[in-house]
């Protein structure tokens, strides 16, 4: 595939003039929305492997955009294939490596298949830019993990960013309470 892709590349280049790369760019951007509304028709007629395809296709030609390599990776949990979804998510954390969300796509499959110990990999050394998702499916991770006291960090940090998010408060307070309830029956039995 990378082999067409670069034959294309090299056929865009000669025919649009090497010194005009604005021509080169708007047909890169003609092929590129061509191909998008290619995949709405295959997915809107049940066409997943085509689709999914045309995906791969994208993530090659535009390797750091989040929206095509989360489309395949929804594309692949679709139809089931577990392992090649996880691997669209991290090819796209492994490309972008600057991008403060880059592993979001994968923290939330992980989330999603409840493999939290894989989540807090993934997200354990959160940027304070990063999406409110990634610190709300953090703080969960921890929680499931029964792991409170880094969930009520995880959940402090963000509202101190986010104080409008009255969930993630709701959260932080619920938390406490388990937290609370620890150290009461903690000290019972003491």
């Amino acid at each position: 595939m990378k082999a067409v892709l670069a034959a294309i590349l090299t056929l865009a280049s000669g025919f649009a003039g090497a010194q005009d790369p604005k021509r080169v760019a708007a047909i890169w951007d003609a092929a590129n929305e061509r191909i998008s509304k290619q995949v709405d028709i295959w997915f809107e007629d049940g066409e997943f492997p085509m689709t999914i395809q045309l995906l791969r296709v994208q993530v090659d030609l535009y390797p750091d955009d989040y929206d095509v390599a989360t489309n395949l990776g929804w594309m692949l949990e679709n139809i089931e294939e577990w392992e090649l979804a996880r691997e669209a998510y991290a090819s796209y954390r492994k490309a972008n490596p600057r991008e403060v969300d880059a592993a979001l796509p994968e923290a939330e499959f992980m989330f999603r298949r409840k493999k939290y110990e894989e989540v807090l990999r993934l997200l354990g050394k959160v940027n304070d830019k990063a999406h409110p998702n990634a610190f709300r499916i953090l703080a969960h991770s921890y929680e499931r993990l029964n792991r409170l006291s880094e969930s009520q960090k995880v959940w402090k940090r963000y509202i101190s960013l986010a104080p409008k998010d009255l969930t993630a408060v709701k959260n932080l307070e619920r938390v406490e309470k388990k937290l609370a309830a620890q150290k009461g029956a903690l000290s019972i039995r003491r």
